[in-house]
């Protein structure tokens, strides 16, 4: 896997490691959430996590221009 592809990945795992703790803390079953989900909130989250995506890869690539410079 090359060093790209693994920085791609990274933020997938952050936000599952967040969302799992989160879960935790609040005694929530993923399989309980996913069920109770309305197809409108499952659009919203999509689009939240798009966003983050977004702002994450943009994040990373200024910081990778400074690090060049």
């Amino acid at each position: 896997m090359s060093d790209s592809s693994k920085k791609a990945m990274m933020p997938d795992k952050v936000v599952e490691v967040m969302v799992d703790s989160i879960f935790r803390k609040n005694g929530i079953k993923p399989e309980e959430v996913k069920n109770n989900l309305s197809e409108k909130q499952r659009e919203m989250l999509k689009e939240m996590v798009t966003d983050l995506k977004a702002q994450v890869e943009e994040f990373q690539e200024k910081r990778n221009e400074s690090k060049t410079e």
